[in-house]
């Protein structure tokens, strides 16, 4: 009731929050619908002068009705004073029209009412010149222009576009007015058109603009699914902060694992503290107080830290129940050899990498062997476990040198494949897998395993020993003690491996356009098409 009664603005998240929301959306949806509003700008249309041109026509492929069509063609009005030429190319035989056209306007200078070729600079065609050109029977059609009046070339295609539906008719007359009439569109237009100018511009804004909007509104519901998933952690937390503090106090704290995740636990209450004080900070947010530039990286920030100390609770119970090997402690033990048993599966998965290649003197025989052992001996430990033959910090310490000796295999034998290596590319690959090994990036285990026909899944986060997942290592900085080991995963190196051993350098492509050879450097505007 009280909220019902609360100012309108109060309940969206506060004034200051409802007016920032409202104005980055306004300038938001502004930018989007800034090509609209360029588009439909009131502008002043001032008088353009008009030229009709002068007109020859070369009917050397005997295809039109050459004074008919003149007279058209000088009805045109054009907004420069352009000498406007057709050209009809005979044969089948055409297959690049620019230079047909080239060709022509050189050989033929004298015949021409005006040169068609520059006589100033004889790379580009003359000032003033329009060249319409059709290829009738080797059904090519193109325009050309003088550097004065030439045009885009999308233009280029519209002009050709023009006449295709006609000259696929055999109306040869049409489809060349109609090209005309197409160029009358932009021969000569102002290349400094303001409004076109701005509507180019508007359309990159817009896309900007929409960008924008959406990641705003992204940003603001990511922090308010965030902050949800990390408020359920820290409830969570707070739920079984009483019975984690039981676990701790059962922990032998002399036992090396045991001290081990006791200095993990000092590091969670702190934690917790100071985590409590950040949510009493963040408060309760609403409305479009979610969308401040703050509040995604502050919901971030919470959802790592609570869901840090949702796991270590985790971390607490299994240590209490494995090494006093309370009931539940086969559960404990099971979550616990799941990264060794992922780094045995990453192992024989660089073995396969190794055996396919079929370049490399590498047996890898021996290390699946190795793999079959560990993997049976873990077995064997679980048995012994249960029959009081191994103590639970005899077994983590067994764990711990399984995985030792697993990374180790691992690491040379890959180092051996890569040596071995006698490629042109080998000392490339070999930089490259060095690179790797030294970057220290590393993946974070999976927490699932297939091996010897088993398949497994567990928590990576929850394991007593400590590895790359794990949380809370913080709390082991200065951490004097032998139990202290963090571990990485195999398929990391595996990866770097499989990338460094099958690198092959990159490609490239060209192309060219324009004028051929031919041409002889000739680099005047204009294009041609099919139809």
């Amino acid at each position: 009731m009280e909220q019902l009664g609360q100012n309108p603005a109060t309940r969206s998240g506060g004034t200051r929050s409802v007016v920032a929301f409202t104005a980055i959306m306004i300038l938001g949806l502004t930018m989007v619908l800034s090509p609209l509003i360029v588009w439909l700008w009131p502008s002043k249309k001032e008088a353009v002068a008009t030229y009709r041109p002068t007109v020859e026509v070369q009917d050397e492929a005997g295809v039109l009705d050459s004074t008919a069509l003149s007279d058209k063609l000088k009805n045109l009005e054009f907004r420069k004073q352009v000498h406007l030429a057709v050209l009809t190319v005979p044969g089948e035989d055409v297959s690049n029209l620019n230079d047909a056209v080239l060709e022509y306007a050189r050989s033929h200078a004298s015949d021409t009412d005006v040169p068609w070729v520059s006589t100033s600079n004889p790379k580009y065609w003359s000032d003033g010149l329009v060249i319409l050109a059709v290829a009738p029977d080797s059904r090519k059609v193109g325009c050309y222009f003088g550097e004065d009046v030439k045009v885009m070339s999308s233009q280029e295609d519209d002009i050709q576009e023009a006449a295709k539906s006609q000259f696929r008719e055999k109306d040869w007359d049409g489809g060349l007015v109609s090209m005309g009439k197409e160029s009358t569109k932009y021969v000569g237009k102002p290349r400094s058109d303001l409004r076109a100018f701005f509507l180019q511009l508007s359309f990159p804004v817009a896309g900007l603009g929409a960008t924008g909007i959406g990641v705003y509104l992204w940003r603001g519901l990511m922090a308010r699914r965030r902050a949800g998933e990390a408020l359920r952690h820290y409830s969570q937390v707070a739920h079984d902060y009483r019975a984690t503090e039981r676990h701790a106090q059962r922990i032998p704290a002399e036992e090396p694992h045991g001290a081990q995740v006791m200095a993990r636990y000092r590091w969670f209450r702190d934690e917790y503290e100071n985590l409590t004080r950040s949510w009493q900070d963040f408060g309760s947010p609403r409305g479009t107080q979610w969308f401040g530039l703050s509040m995604l990286r502050r919901a971030t920030d919470l959802r790592r830290r609570s869901a840090a100390l949702d796991t270590l609770d985790d971390v607490v119970a299994n240590t209490a129940t494995f090494l006093n090997q309370d009931r539940g402690w086969e559960q404990a033990w099971y979550n616990e050899q799941g990264p060794a048993l992922e780094d045995l599966q990453a192992l024989l998965t660089l073995c396969h990498k190794i055996d396919s290649s079929g370049r490399l003197p590498v047996n890898t025989m021996g290390t699946r062997e190795k793999v079959r052992w560990f993997h049976e001996r873990l077995y064997h430990m679980t048995m012994d476990l249960s029959a009081g033959r191994l103590q639970p910090s005899q077994a983590l310490d067994e764990l711990d040198r399984i995985a030792d000796a697993t990374h180790g295999e691992a690491d040379g034998l890959a180092r051996y494949a890569i040596d071995v290596d006698t490629s042109r590319y080998a000392d490339e690959r070999r930089r490259r897998f060095n690179s790797y090994r030294g970057s220290g990036r590393y993946a974070a285990y999976s927490g699932t395993w297939s091996l010897g026909g088993g398949y497994g899944r567990y928590d990576p986060h929850a394991t007593i020993r400590v590895n790359s997942a794990s949380p809370a290592i913080a709390g082991l900085t200065g951490f004097d003690n032998a139990a202290f080991r963090s571990f990485v995963p195999v398929s990391s190196l595996v990866m770097g491996y499989s990338a460094a051993s099958t690198f092959t350098p990159g490609g490239g492509s060209s192309g060219g356009g324009g004028f051929s050879g031919g041409g002889g450097g000739f680099s005047g505007a204009g294009s041609s098409s099919s139809f």
